[in-house]
């Protein structure tokens, strides 16, 4: 989801409530750790807490109204969203990361022009936006993937022979460390690695997550990083970056000893 919702959630409870709605909301985002550009998971548990607060202050008919509108125009947003930041966004978008990787702010400036000339309804500027948004939450979700990955790996070098309890400490290791992972997930991927470990049937092939977790890495300490600002002046990309490091480094010493 775009960081706007937040704005668009925190506006309404001002709107309806005064300062009072603010400091809900602001006590909300900290309580749950909420991420500046929250998956729907996270809005969704945001907004379940926000109507508990409210609840509490006005009871349940007035915070009804309150709320529900509030979600009225949740999904009016959600909507106009979609529509713009659709199936062409994305097709185009991915495929320049496949042919040519991570895209800098010149590139995506030479997108959205494409975009418009082939008839796409947006204000330059706000497309520009919307293409910056889809590159970092996909470059978001590539760092996230590559270091469970690692961790993954990790842990059957520690737990070869892994019990269930092992596997669920992992996973709640996992949901601790702020990643929305799904326990079905991560149990399937923990099989798929037993499984190549133990036939090796196949040469390990580098997976998009991480030929992208890669790509951007390199760009950290890059001549050209001027041209990926977008990506550095987001505090969540940065810190995913040095985890990302973190982990490729020690598992690259465990491959080695």
């Amino acid at each position: 989801m775009s960081s706007d919702s937040l704005k668009l959630v925190k506006n309404h409870l001002e709107a309806s409530m005064g300062d009072l709605g603010v400091r809900i909301y602001q006590r909300s985002i900290s309580k749950l750790n909420i991420s500046a550009n929250p998956s729907r998971k996270e809005l969704e548990a945001l907004m379940a807490y926000i109507e508990m607060m409210v609840v509490k202050l006005y009871g349940n008919d007035k915070s009804k109204a309150i709320i529900d509108d509030l979600r009225k125009e949740l999904a009016d947003f959600d909507k106009f969203f979609d529509k713009f930041f659709g199936s062409k966004i994305k097709d185009t978008m991915d495929h320049f990361f496949e042919m040519k990787g991570v895209p800098g702010e010149p590139e995506i400036q030479q997108i959205s022009k494409y975009l418009i000339s082939n008839g796409y309804e947006q204000n330059e500027k706000n497309l520009t936006r919307m293409l910056k948004q889809y590159s970092k939450e996909k470059i978001i979700w590539a760092f996230k993937w590559s270091i469970i990955n690692n961790n993954i790996k990790s842990f059957l070098d520690s737990n070869p022979a892994y019990t269930q309890i092992d596997v669920e400490f992992f996973i709640n290791q996992m949901k601790q460390n702020k990643f929305d992972v799904d326990d079905t997930d991560i149990k399937d991927k923990i099989e798929k690695e037993r499984l190549f470990r133990k036939f090796n049937y196949m040469e390990r092939r580098e997976s998009e997550d991480e030929k992208i977790s890669r790509q951007c890495t390199a760009l950290f300490n890059s001549n050209n990083k001027i041209n990926y600002e977008y990506i550095f002046s987001d505090k969540e990309l940065v810190q995913l970056t040095m985890d990302f490091v973190s982990v490729t480094v020690d598992q690259i010493r465990k491959e080695h000893q």
